[in-house]
């Protein structure tokens, strides 16, 4: 195996994304999902056989194998986890939360991985639908001005400080 590079993970996501749309996955619908020539998918397709991803008949249609489709599985799935705290942490704009998560999940350590995880899992436990640091985070973000979180930090410090006397 030589090992999957970012490319061929773009590839077994577009195979896995449209195997669930359409019974039958070719060539030139990977082609034209991807924006590229249909040589170019034949080229990263040999790779991907090689790999143990995908099986294909001689000219026919393509199918992810067992390893293939888990492997897509985990690909999206990190993908979403790194989407959501863009867009739910970060507050970017869709799109824009959507191309970097694609860009990064790509070089994203696991332990790294595993911490966005607990990040997120933290935020949904929490009893206040927005907590208070995100809301922080918030208006620092768009006004520039920290003070808020001063304030509050301040009052829990103040709090701490009083419950150790």
């Amino acid at each position: 195996m030589s090992g999957l590079t970012p490319r061929k993970e773009d590839y077994l996501k577009t195979i896995f994304k449209l195997s669930e749309r359409n019974k039958a996955v070719r060539v030139k619908d990977i082609a034209q999902v991807m924006g590229v020539r249909a040589p170019t998918v034949v080229g990263i397709i040999a790779m991907l056989k090689e790999d143990g991803y995908v099986n294909q008949e001689p000219y026919g249609y393509l199918e992810l194998t067992d390893m293939g489709r888990e492997k897509a599985k985990a690909l999206i799935q990190r993908e979403q986890l790194i989407n959501r705290f863009f867009e739910y942490v970060l507050e970017l704009p869709s799109k824009e939360a959507k191309e970097n998560a694609c860009a990064i999940e790509h070089y994203i350590s696991p332990s790294c991985l595993d911490r966005f995880v607990a990040f997120i899992e933290f935020l949904h436990t929490c009893p206040y639908d927005k907590p208070k640091f995100l809301e922080h985070f918030r208006q620092f973000v768009s006004t520039g001005n920290g003070s808020a979180c001063v304030t509050c930090c301040s009052c829990d410090m103040y709090k701490k400080d009083e419950g150790s006397n």
